[in-house]
């Protein structure tokens, strides 16, 4: 691949931003990346890679809170079928079927939840 700018000389990269080749005099290393030294993408590389970093530290918090939600919907669960039961004094009710809907949509979003986290982790 030839560089975008001087077509006789040969690239060592392609920008990040652009996408284009560049040549040793055309390219401005980023310690974790390269991009064009002349234009914007000098700012474009530098934001992707900034967006890159934050995405890594949501994923890394999406990993460690993937059990709150669904304990949040069992404990709900939980809770409606002790107030409602103790409140009406009936085997079942609204608030038992409420809650069991709570309780199983809860099992359904950690089994859900962990199944997606595995495949991110087989995945990195």
């Amino acid at each position: 691949m030839k560089c975008f700018v001087h077509q006789a000389a040969d690239a060592v990269g392609t920008c990040r931003a652009c996408n284009k080749g560049i040549c040793p005099d055309c390219v401005k290393d980023l310690g974790h990346s390269i991009c064009c030294s002349q234009g914007p993408c000098e700012t474009k590389a530098r934001t992707l890679d900034s967006q890159v970093a934050q995405s890594s530290v949501v994923l890394a918090a999406q990993r460690r809170n993937r059990f709150l939600a669904p304990m949040f919907f069992i404990i709900a669960g939980a809770l409606f079928i002790a107030f409602a039961g103790s409140a009406t004094g009936q085997w079942f009710g609204y608030g038992q079927a409420f809650g069991l809907g709570f309780i199983v949509f809860g099992i359904v979003l950690g089994i859900a939840s962990h199944r997606y986290a595995r495949d991110l982790e087989r995945k990195a």
